[in-house]
């Protein structure tokens, strides 16, 4: 049997037949159950061993074989890649039903694995159940069978659970793949959120961000947890320490973002952890707050919420306002319902409306309801209303990015809000608006007045090249900061005092002590930690002096850091700004080696998320895994798909 296998494919090279129906490994001894082909022998070296297969064009020599073509040309997708934002898949043509190859090479020595059109398809419908969150069932769907063969005869459409291992055997290679980029990162930031199914269950998720060595921003989901139905602080608090636990993340997380509720601080705080507040959400708060406060916008957004609950719940309203567009040449556009979690839904609810008010009044003059519409005065209030709110929607949406820097824009965003209201308050004439500018300036001063003092917010901003010191409208402030940089600068340089070109090892999550701090100024003896080789000179009076030479050397040591950490500080802070729209990634991965300490607290600080608008992402798109026909999908399986799916998105 296996010489017979030998002569067709190179796997064999790396298992042996046990049984008639088991394989062994001869890289790690783990058994694979055999069903007379090597799909399941292939994936195990894709996901498991990488390094020991890789694919070559060459189809000439004793292991290469030709299967028929048949008539027609067919699509083939190539074996999906792993990166480091997470599955990618790439596609190619090809004619016929060829044996499909591709390159890569392996350390050392050269091996052959050849992958199969059957593995090709493999792969596809994994993907394609994966992104588009099919169920498993899919495959045993008469209608999807018969489409499948039509497609290509020879394809064997797998079952449920030869699908659930292909999805198993995928989340491995990419939790590999996420752990072996979080080994090599000394600080990890955090996103939770707590979400219900359509079954009404609760579930807390957690997602990990860091900057890679090569400055790129990476996401990835951690894990799902299932909580009780009547779940407390302490059911949270467990689900949280198991899913950082996991990961063996507690001593590196250098932040970790939530919602401002009680429960989320107060978990994140027992597991010793800095929480950091969701500024989406505290933006969410001030803005909500502050038009509720606005007496006369209320009853304009009760109106709207009435008018456009009206024509979402009537077919013949809605098609006759589609109708009355037409006939006034404007765009046919669909009225925008509010929600009430999402502060920026109210206004692109009245955005909408106040675009369509022509059509939405000659509509409803045309139907059978006591609806009252909006008046011209009413419109001008919305207007100006708009305008105030202009800006807190710009903001919203630049805080909502996940695959851009976010933490770093909180402080000079929150400064430039203040600013233009300050203007506008001004210039606005309408006495509704003009409320409605002086609620948001008191509510975003009282939830905002100290941003500037928060040392993740002040650091991140301050090694975001964009901004630096221009971030901060306090320049007592902008200064504090800069000395808490050096001073974290220093520590790293003590770290590594000759080898200012490679990045420092790990460090705890907890923030580097100033030089000047009670820990670095004590004369007590336990503080005198120097090593010899940094020391003056040793002692040669029988130890009389052996302390304070000590204290000599490693006060030195402080000094000469210090120094050095000024320097590279300044000569950052010095270098030309780059462009607001630019990605500040792009600076860090061509300056990582000219300020090379600097660049690892970039990779600390502007990993850290404005909001935990990414563990929303994944509740949303959880939604529609949850379903009728997944009524008895696992918790493992819930995990594995949300975790492929992330990375196809």
């Amino acid at each position: 049997m296996t010489e017979f296998k030998r002569a067709f494919s190179l796997v064999w090279d790396h298992f042996t037949l046990v049984t008639p129906n088991k394989v062994q490994c001869a890289l790690c001894s783990q058994r694979l159950s055999f069903n007379k082909n090597t799909s399941a022998m292939l994936r195990h070296l894709r996901s498991r061993h990488p390094s020991e297969a890789w694919y070559s064009n060459s189809t000439s020599g004793a292991h290469s074989s030709t299967s028929n073509s048949t008539s027609g040309v067919h699509s083939t997708f190539s074996n999906s890649i792993i990166s480091s934002s997470g599955v990618h898949s790439s596609f190619s043509g090809t004619t016929g039903l060829n044996s499909m190859f591709t390159n890569s090479a392996a350390a050392g020595h050269h091996i052959q694995v050849r992958t199969t059109r059957q593995e090709d398809l493999d792969d596809a419908l994994v993907n394609m159940l994966v992104k588009d969150t099919q169920p498993f069932s899919v495959v045993e769907e008469e209608g999807f069978a018969a489409f499948v063969q039509k497609l290509d005869p020879s394809y064997n459409l797998p079952n449920k659970q030869a699908l659930k291992k292909m999805v198993g055997s995928r989340c491995e290679f990419i939790n590999d793949n996420v752990v072996s980029q979080m080994v090599i990162s000394d600080f990890v930031s955090l996103t939770s959120d707590m979400w219900t199914s359509i079954d009404k269950h609760s579930y807390i998720s957690v997602t990990g961000h860091l900057v890679a060595e090569n400055a790129q921003l990476s996401t990835f989901l951690l894990g799902i947890s299932k909580l009780p139905e009547n779940h407390k602080v302490i059911h949270i608090e467990e689900a949280k320490n198991q899913l950082v636990a996991s990961w063996g993340l507690h001593s590196r997380v250098a932040a970790f973002v939530t919602e401002n509720s009680e429960n989320m601080v107060a978990t994140v705080q027992k597991l010793g952890i800095l929480q950091l507040p969701s500024f989406a959400h505290v933006l969410n708060l001030v803005i909500k707050r502050s038009m509720e406060a606005t007496l006369e916008l209320q009853d304009i957004r009760s109106q709207a919420r009435a008018i456009v609950a009206f024509f979402k719940s009537n077919q013949n309203a809605e098609m006759r306002l589609a109708e009355v567009q037409g006939q006034l040449g404007r765009p046919e556009q669909k009225l925008i319902p509010e929600v009430d979690s999402r502060w920026n839904s109210s206004f692109s609810m009245l955005e909408r409306i106040f675009d369509q008010r022509e059509s939405v009044a000659a509509a409803l003059s045309t139907l059978d309801t006591d609806i009252i519409p909006l008046g011209s005065a009413d419109y001008e209030v919305i207007h100006q209303c708009l305008g105030v709110l202009g800006s807190f929607n710009q903001a919203t949406a630049e805080l909502a990015s996940e695959k851009r820097v976010s933490a770093s824009k909180v402080i000079p965003l929150v400064r430039m809000l203040k600013i233009t209201l300050e203007k506008k308050h001004g210039a606005i004439i309408h006495p509704t608006a003009t409320q409605l500018a002086s609620n948001l300036q008191r509510e975003l001063q009282t939830s905002c007045s100290m941003v500037e003092t928060e040392p993740i917010l002040a650091l991140s901003a301050l090694l975001d090249p964009r901004f630096k010191m221009l971030a901060f409208g306090n320049q007592g402030y902008a200064q504090e900061a800069v000395k808490l940089l050096t001073s974290e600068c220093a520590s790293l340089i003590r770290i590594n005092p000759d080898k200012d070109d490679i990045l420092p090892p790990s460090t705890t999550g907890s923030t580097t002590p100033s030089p000047t701090s009670p820990h670095t100024s004590s004369w007590a003896m336990e503080t005198a930690s120097i090593s010899m080789a940094t020391s003056p000179s040793k002692s040669h009076d029988g130890g009389l002096w052996e302390m304070f030479d000590s204290k000599v050397g490693e006060t030195q040591s402080v000094q000469s850091s210090t120094a050095d950490a000024a320097v590279e500080v300044q000569h950052y802070l010095s270098d030309p700004y780059l462009n607001r729209v630019e990605n500040p990634m792009h600076y860090w991965e061509k300056h990582c080696k000219v300020y090379p300490h600097l660049f690892q607290l970039a990779r600390k600080y502007l990993s850290v998320p404005a909001s935990s608008v990414p563990c929303e992402r994944i509740f949303t798109k959880a939604g529609d895994v949850f379903n009728k026909k997944r009524s008895c999908l696992s918790m493992k399986a819930v995990e594995q798909i949300m975790l492929l799916n992330k990375g196809l998105v």
